[in-house]
């Protein structure tokens, strides 16, 4: 299941009310593959902050004490592979809900106002919530949730921090099990379980997927396992066949691209769900690793169980990823207006008889103009 759709405000009606819309006032659209750029101050990096927000909230992890704004409103429609769509309206003002609702294929299966909760044989569920819990992460007597499919997004979003370098240097005493709970997917706890996994359900197919990824991307990878050293285990590369080298060892690069490799293949394999968000995609590649990462990542991911929301500012990766992917982000006071293929289809199909670099797409303001900016510049 993915995000597909989303209306989002905050501080509504103070000075500091900031929001999210589409284009003419729609709804934000999402794919599986969503690429958020724009100019300085945007949005982008709030933008993933608010999907994070909404999972950890859908998920259970938090409630409103721990949301970011006191005074909040969600619209979100999320859609399965069979299509199937669900509507979710989320609103509360001083951390206190004064709006929540839920509905499957137009069908209402939760309403907060109305003490409205049907279960699965669609009978009606007496229930009681805190004023700063939602209803949508209640459970059944056998601590099933009433609405799995939304908290089994909230709790496959991951947080996926391509510039972090503190777990490259961390190791593990146990890779057969996770030691602790609610860890994110750059903890190497996970990373290095996953791995382990990974090798322990699909052996060759799941290693030589990571390998040939790693190869495409121009590193020499012969081999790769977990070792222990005298400060705990971690994983180790065969390159050219004679070298091993230690995570630790790794060049930044490397091990952001090799961690990233393994929760996709992991990910996919076992038909999970997950939902990524990436902030600044490509930070310490090169040009050619860059381009090469980005047809990896559309490959593995589009038309998948896996939802990839990434910014950046570097415009190798804006080349290397087609516009239907994009989302242009542009700041209107108080507003960060969404430009993507669903609300400004005509101006991202024409484009492509400019012959100009995706870049310019969004430097040239093509984005909202079209060809209206080439007229005014001839003007």
């Amino acid at each position: 299941m993915i995000l597909s759709t989303l209306k989002y405000i905050r501080y509504a009606d103070e000075p500091r009310e900031w929001s999210i819309i589409g284009n003419g006032d729609n709804y934000a659209y999402f794919g599986n593959i969503n690429l958020l750029v724009g100019k300085n101050a945007s949005g982008k990096s709030r933008t993933l902050n608010v999907i994070r927000e909404i999972a950890n909230l859908l998920s259970g992890r938090i409630d409103l004490k721990g949301a970011i704004a006191p005074s909040e409103r969600f619209e979100l429609s999320f859609t399965d592979g069979d299509n199937n769509k669900y509507d979710y309206l989320l609103s509360f003002k001083d951390r206190i809900v004064n709006e929540e609702r839920l509905s499957y294929n137009k069908k209402v299966l939760l309403d907060r106002a109305k003490t409205l909760l049907l279960d699965s044989n669609n009978n009606n569920i007496s229930f009681s919530v805190a004023e700063s819990q939602l209803a949508v992460t209640l459970s059944d007597n056998e601590d099933i949730p009433y609405f799995k499919d939304i908290v089994g997004w909230g709790l496959s979003l991951k947080n996926y921090l391509f510039a972090n370098q503190l777990e490259k240097n961390r190791l593990v005493k146990d890779y057969t099990q996770i030691d602790g709970d609610d860890h994110d997917i750059d903890d190497p706890d996970v990373l290095i379980y996953i791995f382990h996994k990974g090798i322990e359900r699909h052996g060759d197919a799941f290693l030589s997927e990571i390998k040939n990824n790693m190869q495409e991307l121009g590193y020499d990878v012969s081999d790769i396992s977990i070792q222990k050293t005298s400060r705990g285990y971690g994983i180790f590369i065969e390159e050219e066949g004679e070298y091993t080298v230690s995570q630790q060892e790794m060049s930044q690069g490397m091990f952001r691209a090799l961690s990233l490799f393994i929760m996709l293949s992991y990910t996919r394999l076992n038909g999970l769900s997950l939902c990524l968000l990436v902030d600044d995609m490509g930070e310490g590649l090169d040009f050619e690793s860059t381009k090469r990462m980005m047809d990896i990542v559309i490959k593995k991911i589009n038309n998948s169980n896996i939802q990839f929301f990434m910014t950046t500012n570097d415009r190798q990766v804006m080349n290397q990823i087609p516009l239907r992917f994009w989302t242009v982000i542009d700041r209107l006071h108080n507003k960060s207006v969404f430009y993507d293929y669903s609300n400004a289809k005509e101006n991202f199909e024409d484009f492509k008889y400019t012959g100009l670099n995706n870049f310019d797409f969004l430097a040239s303001n093509f984005y909202k103009e079209g060809f209206g900016i080439i007229k005014d510049e001839n003007d």
